[in-house]
């Protein structure tokens, strides 16, 4: 029994020897377990800051790109400034439009019983007729004549007046031979009107434009007025 016992207890404390040698090992691998986890989440790291930098600076890009593509090249800017100039011509002729329409409705209610024809307003015993239709100066005198009427003419400075609080364009039935001789109306006597000359080599044929009284090409189109006197 003794014997066995010593026997037993020798054989225990090998085990326990070879075990004791043995945690080492074990140790050993639980670090080099521990380095492989830290290296592959410095490597994951890694990859996520390259990655933040990429995403940065491809957003720096688009937002180059974008301003590059916001800023308008001088083909656009000369396109855009040539329709604002559109819109303002248009927009003056529809104010001038509204203005005048009005008005010669109103004038037209106040004439005298009704005797001037449709579309015709009365100022002062006479008959108006005023059209947005374009022609020459000589174009201007048949379209009145169809109609019974003279281009517009003005007997003294009262109805000059009141025709400039209107802002009328229209061509008026005053001419000049050329440059050098005097302005006649078509009647043939002499026009006392004072005229601005802009056009001293073509402009022969007279127009009143806004409150003045210029001369201009006669195959230039202008808006013109008709006129006839009411009958006594």
């Amino acid at each position: 029994m003794n014997n066995q016992g010593v026997i037993y207890a020798e054989m225990k404390g090998v085990k326990n020897s070879k075990r004791q040698r043995m945690k080492p090992k074990g140790s050993k691998g639980s670090v080099s377990i521990a380095q492989q986890e830290l290296t592959y989440a410095e490597l994951n790291l890694q990859n996520a800051s390259q990655n933040l930098q990429k995403t940065s600076q491809n957003l720096q890009g688009n937002e180059d790109n974008y301003h590059s593509k916001g800023s308008p090249s001088p083909l656009e800017k000369l396109i855009a400034g040539i329709l604002g100039i559109i819109c303002l011509v248009l927009m003056s002729t529809v104010v001038t439009m509204i203005v005048i329409t009005p008005l010669i409705h109103n004038l037209s209610s106040e004439g005298h019983c009704g005797r001037c024809s449709k579309d015709w307003f009365t100022y002062s015993n006479n008959c108006y007729y005023i059209t947005f239709e374009e022609k020459t100066w000589n174009g201007s005198l048949t379209a009145c004549a169809s109609r019974n009427s003279t281009l517009l003419y003005i007997d003294d400075e009262e109805e000059l007046k009141f025709l400039k609080s209107l802002s009328i364009t229209s061509w008026i039935p005053v001419f000049r031979e050329g440059r050098g001789h005097p302005w006649m109306w078509q009647n043939g006597s002499t026009c006392k009107l004072q005229l601005s000359d802009y056009l001293p080599q073509k402009g022969n044929c007279a127009v009143l434009s806004v409150g003045d009284i210029k001369s201009d090409d006669c195959e230039f189109p202008h808006m013109y007025t008709c006129k006839h006197k009411l009958e006594n």
